[in-house]
């Protein structure tokens, strides 16, 4: 074969080559073009002045709703709460936007593996719909993540609450994350503090201390510093206080404990009221599909 007919060979495997490359192009740019616009892709340059399919609402304080992004507890992912210990108002500090959600989607609250029973009485006065809340007392660690799963992606919550029996891998929120996201059900994962240095998918995570008691307005209270570790599109904010009430009408936890042993601890009365009411309890094997008045076809 001589030289010229070799290289006639080559090149035209070489533009038959780039001809196809070319052809496939517009189809991977298409491919690229449909992945960067995916929601749950998150881009550096958003900032929380800038919301994108982000829906919240309030957390009923000023001052929190300053230094939360967009301006209020995000309800379609997952809000850490690191804390030493139960009972500091972390359920005070959640019920004014637990109430507001009872109110705009109608549905179930899920408690999941609370350390001590919440009570009803005090959370029917923070306005929630004591009817509208679940308490699940998993077995197992692995069975309250799914529990956890399950709910965020029923579609019939409007919250879910979980305490973790033991600490919890990056893998497993993860997993949490992309469920609340992909139903727009706000999930409150409570961790201790040593979680602080580990890594987490979750795109808010807020550091709660206890400050000093003190008396405002003839009613006992005690702040809580709350720091802001870190959110989506933004820089870690300067602490904040603020005041929590500790008279019993609004206590919601009783002293009757559950059966969660990585949060129990002694409360003392002012930080606990006595067993009045009972909320429903279920186990992550019997989970109801929604309130009876909200599915009247059961």
């Amino acid at each position: 074969m001589s030289q010229k007919s070799s290289t006639d060979i080559f090149l035209k495997r070489h533009i038959a080559s780039s001809s196809t490359q070319h052809q496939n192009t517009p189809s991977k740019l298409g491919a690229l073009t449909a992945l960067l616009t995916k929601p749950s892709l998150w881009r550096a340059n958003q900032h929380p002045t800038q919301p994108e399919q982000q829906s919240t609402v309030s957390s009923g304080h000023t001052k929190l709703d300053q230094i939360l992004p967009y301006g209020g507890w995000p309800t379609n992912g997952i809000t850490e709460l690191l804390l030493p210990h139960i009972g500091l108002g972390e359920l005070q500090l959640l019920t004014p936007a637990l109430a507001t959600l009872n109110q705009q989607q109608p549905g179930w609250q899920v408690f999941i593996s609370p350390p001590y029973l919440p009570y009803a009485p005090s959370l029917k006065s923070a306005g929630l719909h004591v009817e509208h809340i679940l308490v699940i007392q998993p077995k197992t660690a692995k069975e309250a993540l799914w529990a956890a799963e399950q709910c965020l992606l029923s579609k019939v919550c409007s919250a879910v609450l979980m305490w973790p029996q033991k600490d919890i891998r990056p893998q497993s929120i993860r997993r949490l994350q992309v469920a609340s996201k992909q139903t727009q059900t706000w999930h409150v994962l409570f961790r201790t503090p040593d979680s602080k240095s580990r890594p987490s998918p979750a795109p808010l995570r807020i550091l709660l201390e206890p400050m000093a008691a003190s008396i405002a307005n003839q009613h006992l209270q005690h702040s809580l510093r709350i720091e802001v570790l870190k959110r989506a599109g933004g820089w870690a904010s300067a602490p904040i206080e603020l005041g929590i009430p500790l008279d019993p009408e609004s206590i919601c936890f009783q002293q009757a404990p559950s059966s969660n042993r990585q949060w129990r601890a002694p409360l003392t009365p002012k930080t606990t009221a006595a067993v009045v009411h009972s909320l429903p309890v279920a186990r992550s094997s019997n989970l109801p599909e929604r309130p009876a008045e909200l599915n009247p076809g059961l």
